[in-house]
């Protein structure tokens, strides 16, 4: 006799705020304000985009390019190809819930510390993972 499987549900993972146009521009200026009192990512930071209820941070690097090499991204300014840094996930209004993300090569992004947005900048910005 075989045995009846069952799906339990176990609760749901944390989905991240919606943001209104308002609130978007007002949690910009925000992250701006708070990445220029950092050292590391206000030097490496070239792009800031907010998109479903998540904050990415870009940088560009120049890198060594072989003759006929096909590039898979296009080349900003003819010299430049721009990688994601970091993502800070929202889960609330006030700010107060947040995710600090890094990217591994494949750019899928891996949890690195939770708390505040504040304390996720501040972990990226003292965090090893954040080379460049």
């Amino acid at each position: 006799m075989s045995q009846k499987r069952y799906w339990v549900y176990t609760g749901h993972k944390k989905m991240p705020v919606k943001l209104c146009e308002r609130k978007k521009v007002s949690l910009m200026n925000t992250v701006k304000a708070m990445i220029e009192k950092t050292s590391k990512l206000k030097e490496h930071v070239s792009r800031i985009q907010i998109r479903q209820g998540r904050v990415y941070l870009y940088h560009l690097h120049e890198p060594h390019i072989p003759e006929g090499a096909i590039l898979t991204k296009p080349l900003i300014d003819g010299k430049y190809l721009e990688f994601p840094l970091a993502r800070f996930t929202i889960y609330d209004n006030a700010l107060t819930d947040c995710s600090f993300d890094w990217p591994d090569s494949s750019e899928k992004f891996m949890t690195l510390g939770e708390g505040s947005l504040e304390e996720c900048i501040k972990q990226a910005e003292e965090s090893e993972w954040i080379t460049i």
